[in-house]
């Protein structure tokens, strides 16, 4: 997928233990985990810059193992985000900027992406703003916000969007409506659904680079109908020349490159011009599991 610049597409993580022997050969070593995912993905949301700021070092070797034409989403650390709250970050914001230097000078930065805490409502609208417009206008990004004040299609919105548009940046659009929709036992889905938001949906690209965060069910042949609702939505991003980013997430990371795989099938239908999407190991396997079928709508 990385010789298409038409789109993104990846995964939360790069490592993923049950991807070994189905999506990986079975012979990759997890040390290589990133370089084995590389040359099936284009993209990947570091999700774990949430958590703690790596070494310098540590950007270094991701970027010699996932190549050229990659590109690494880095999640804003949570000390500035859940923390700090956006007020009085300076000192943590540098040290993140630090990495994103380090990516855009080895041309593997994509979008960064904010996630606003759940209790950050439209009351802090100038707090948002005042930090956005701090930050160095070279980057990209994108602001999750997860508080329903900022759905609420009037004022608090409006000005929401039109701040993130002034500035060139994009919203992250997060969709969980098919994990809530399911009815099922699995328990992996039942935990997720006390973890995970339902934000309202909009459709909406207030930049170059639309981001797409997909929570779908682990069966994937129940995330049909969100599926063929988003192809022609990134099918018209791709065609206006905006490069959508789509980041396809499951309860069971097992699942997820099969749902991101779904995704790509339905939406290359819209657009020939995309690439086949790379073979996975279990491909020239007896099928292991329902994910195996491409083409399943």
């Amino acid at each position: 997928m990385k010789e298409s610049a038409l789109y993104h597409t990846g995964c939360p993580v790069w490592n993923c233990r049950d991807w070994i022997g189905t999506v990986f050969n079975h012979r990759v070593d997890s040390r290589d985990a990133l370089r084995e995912y590389a040359k099936i993905f284009n993209t990947v949301e570091a999700n774990s810059i949430f958590y703690a700021i790596p070494p310098l070092a540590t950007i270094e070797r991701w970027m010699a193992e996932s190549g050229a034409g990659f590109k690494f989403c880095p999640k804003f650390p949570k000390s500035i985000s859940h923390d700090r709250r956006l007020a009085d970050a300076s000192d943590e914001t540098a040290s993140f900027i630090k990495i994103l230097e380090a990516l855009a000078h080895g041309d593997r930065l994509g979008p960064s992406f904010l996630q606003l805490p759940p209790s950050f409502n439209a009351n802090s609208f100038d707090t948002l703003k005042a930090y956005l417009q701090s930050l160095p206008k070279e980057f990209r990004y994108a602001v999750e916000a997860r508080h329903v004040t900022w759905y609420d299609k009037s004022d608090n919105e409006n000005r929401f969007d039109d701040l993130l548009e002034s500035l060139g940046i994009d919203k992250v659009i997060f969709d969980s409506r098919p994990l809530f929709a399911s009815q099922s036992p699995d328990e992996d889905e039942t935990s997720a659904q006390s973890r995970k938001p339902q934000t309202p949906i909009r459709k909406v690209a207030l930049s170059k680079h639309p981001f797409i965060r997909f929570v779908g069910q682990n069966k994937l042949s129940e995330n049909e109908t969100w599926i063929k609702e988003w192809a022609p939505v990134v099918n018209k991003w791709i065609l206006e020349g905006k490069q959508p980013f789509v980041f396809s997430h499951c309860p069971d990371e097992a699942n997820v490159p099969f749902l991101a795989r779904a995704l790509h099938a339905q939406l290359k239908k819209l657009n020939p011009l995309l690439p086949p999407f790379p073979a996975f190991a279990c491909d020239t396997q007896a099928p292991e599991r329902e994910g195996k079928q491409m083409d399943l709508f």
